[in-house]
């Protein structure tokens, strides 16, 4: 059974297929690795009792690793990769270290939709 992800932050970009990459905390995703199969899904955590989990998307990782946040100055398309193309590269950092105890490193996760490899 593959590990669910909550992308509840970007939900309109894994409809529609544009988000590709995730950052997480260094400290989360330790056992990721390519080949590994997630089910992305809209939220986790925090439901009412009752709520199901909706599913937005079977995705394969193709690449993890650990690098600095400040990557993502270097990285051409990165925000829109995260499935937020309207923040420019120094306003994603400041949100991504906000909701991350302003860590330095980050797990980058990427992936392709299953459905673009398996028909």
């Amino acid at each position: 059974m593959a590990r669910r992800m909550s992308c509840s932050m970007t939900i309109d970009a894994v409809r529609d297929r544009t988000k590709t990459v995730t950052r997480r905390h260094p400290d989360t995703w330790k056992n990721l690795k390519p080949g590994d199969r997630l089910t992305l899904i809209e939220q986790g955590m925090g439901l009412p009792r009752g709520a199901k989990q909706v599913v937005l998307a079977q995705v394969v990782v193709v690449d993890v690793r650990v690098e600095a946040i400040d990557a993502v100055h270097t990285e051409p398309g990165a925000t829109a990769a995260e499935g937020l193309p309207h923040m420019t590269a120094a306003e994603f950092i400041t949100f991504w270290r906000r909701g991350h105890r302003r860590a330095d490193v980050c797990r980058r996760i990427e992936w392709r939709y299953q459905e673009d490899h398996d028909g």
